[in-house]
């Protein structure tokens, strides 16, 4: 049997955010056509508590075959039966063993103040010799993450000696928005649709396979895909036709169909010196013609000074060389980055 699994939907109405509901709709679509009969939502299903949850139970309603199974997130905390119903809606409030085919899953959903691993314990009795899967919402504190810049802070953390002392089989965590693999038995989901221009790229979700303990990721049809992009240039003759090959190779990196153009909103900055800032401009306003600005902010230039001094420039690019030679691997995420040390050494040669 398979199961799928997503996170942080972070539902209003279809009126404010059409996107987020279809998003989901797309993920029920997929999963019956996979033959899935069960959806489990790792927390944030919502973005805020309301008094009325009825375009979310109609959107249910419209997929009976399939089985929600919602585990409330921080910022849902408060939904439970009594306010979201429906024959296929489950809600758990309390840490709770549910058995999907040949799987043990213990759901854990979010409380204010405790750890991954105090949720766990209030059903650590049962949980026995039998391989079981852990499905929460909160922070991994065992391996690099991917910090959920709009909500800093602290958010039920599973720790190493967690995972360590319980031995779950697998992890799949909501609350990191971002989609990825912080060690090999431990899984964020990631949102099916960007909330903003951070959340960048195609979506996806998880599907599961209880026979075997795989899982494999699957795209999400979204309304709209996010993309940031920010350009270092250096004064030289060929600076334009440089700049020209940047913007087309991270354009191919998206990985996107010509058919998703309609639904990019791209951020672009470009930070450095040139030669010509009107050129420059002009560049990269026809390399990115295809796509509409976030909130239709234009290329961004502060961080772009002009200069044609050619000493300069002989300088700069030989300190640029030096700066690419050193070994970067030791930094460990509090110093600066490399484009930060160019734009400074460029600073001083330049004079800003």
């Amino acid at each position: 049997m398979k199961i799928a699994l997503t996170a942080d939907v972070h539902l209003t109405t279809r009126a404010k955010n059409p996107e987020r509901y279809n998003a989901l709709e797309n993920i029920c679509e997929q999963s019956v056509a996979r033959n899935v009969e069960h959806l489990i939502i790792a927390g944030d299903l919502f973005d805020q508590e309301t008094g009325n949850y009825s375009e979310f139970e109609s959107l249910c309603g419209a997929y009976s075959k399939l089985q929600f199974h919602i585990i409330p997130g921080n910022h849902d905390p408060g939904i439970s039966s009594k306010n979201v119903t429906g024959k296929n809606i489950r809600v758990y409030t309390h840490p709770i063993f549910q058995e999907v085919g040949s799987a043990r899953f213990l759901l854990v959903p979010y409380e204010e103040g405790k750890s991954m691993g105090e949720g766990v314990a209030s059903v650590r009795n049962m949980i026995g010799g039998e391989p079981w899967i852990l499905i929460g919402h909160g922070d991994f504190y065992g391996g690099v993450t991917h910090p959920n810049p709009l909500e800093p802070g602290t958010y039920m953390p599973l720790s190493k000696s967690d995972l360590e002392r319980l031995e779950p089989q697998t992890v799949f965590l909501g609350h990191i928005h971002v989609p990825h693999d912080p060690v090999s038995n431990v899984h964020y989901v990631g949102s099916p649709s960007g909330l903003d221009i951070t959340e960048t790229g195609r979506r996806s979700f998880l599907c599961y396979d209880t026979s075997n303990g795989t899982h494999e990721r699957v795209g999400v049809e979204t309304d709209v895909l996010y993309f940031q992009e920010t350009f270092f240039v250096i004064p030289s003759d060929d600076e334009l036709e440089t700049l020209k090959g940047q913007i087309a190779a991270q354009i191919a990196g998206w990985d996107i169909e010509t058919a998703d153009y309609p639904k990019v909103q791209v951020r672009v900055g470009v930070q450095g010196y040139t030669k010509d800032r009107g050129a420059l401009l002009q560049t990269l306003e026809e390399g990115f013609s295809d796509f509409s600005y976030y909130e239709d902010q234009g290329p961004n230039m502060a961080n772009l000074s002009f200069s044609d001094n050619d000493q300069l420039e002989v300088i700069a690019n030989r300190t640029l060389e030096l700066i690419e030679e050193l070994d970067w691997a030791w930094r460990d995420g509090r110093e600066p980055e490399k484009e930060q040390v160019k734009l400074a050494a460029l600073s001083v040669i330049y004079q800003d």
